[in-house]
């Protein structure tokens, strides 16, 4: 089985490169779903490997039914972008 980490963002360049960094030992795929970010969120995930998809939704529901939607994997698991969660704790 296959799983994909989706990591619903908006303005998340502090925090995303040690989150993708953290997913990736326990995903085939990461799946960025941007929320309009200004900043260099989505620059700085695309160049770790992540897939972006944009959200043109308003607000984090509309993010996880986009991950829901784009994600590849058998698995889907969320994580948010500003280290609020353990990646640590996603089952291997």
């Amino acid at each position: 089985m296959k799983t994909t980490v989706v990591i619903p963002t908006k303005n998340e360049e502090r925090t995303i490169e040690k989150i993708i960094g953290k997913c990736r030992k326990h995903a085939n795929e990461i799946l960025v779903v941007d929320g309009h970010s200004n900043d260099k969120t989505k620059s700085i995930a695309q160049e770790l490997g992540a897939r972006i998809v944009l959200d043109h939704g308003k607000g984090k529901g509309d993010g996880v039914r986009v991950g829901i939607q784009e994600a590849k994997g058998d698995i889907i698991v969320f994580i948010d972008a500003d280290g609020s969660h353990d990646p640590d704790d996603i089952p291997t």
